[in-house]
């Protein structure tokens, strides 16, 4: 019998580093009142691709990481990559009609 078909997976600090980075990135590109993305500062921006990068980034590595359970780091990857889901949904949004180009 081999050791590795008895390691035990347990979320770890990858995990729960990489949700709490997806959980401030959905908040700043979709919640209102704290918005941050896409509202003109350059500097607002640059942390919310930082954030997004960084988010996708630990979630791979905690998805592929063999001794992590994958729930967490599966959400986050999709919380991470609100910034991307947000342009997708503008330019369908656009695309379709349903919102205006210009004002």
């Amino acid at each position: 019998m081999e050791n590795d078909a008895f390691i035990q997976k347990r979320y770890g600090v990858i995990s729960f580093i990489s949700f709490v980075i997806g959980i401030i990135c959905f908040f700043i590109v979709f919640v209102t009142p704290i918005r941050v993305a896409n509202i003109g500062g350059l500097a607002d921006d640059y942390i919310t691709f930082f954030l997004t990068i960084t988010g996708i980034v630990l979630s791979i590595i905690g998805i592929l990481k063999k001794t992590e359970k994958r729930v967490i780091p599966i959400i986050s990857l999709v919380f991470s990559s609100s910034f991307f889901i947000f342009w997708v949904i503008v330019i369908t949004l656009l695309v379709t009609g349903e919102i205006e180009f210009a004002p």
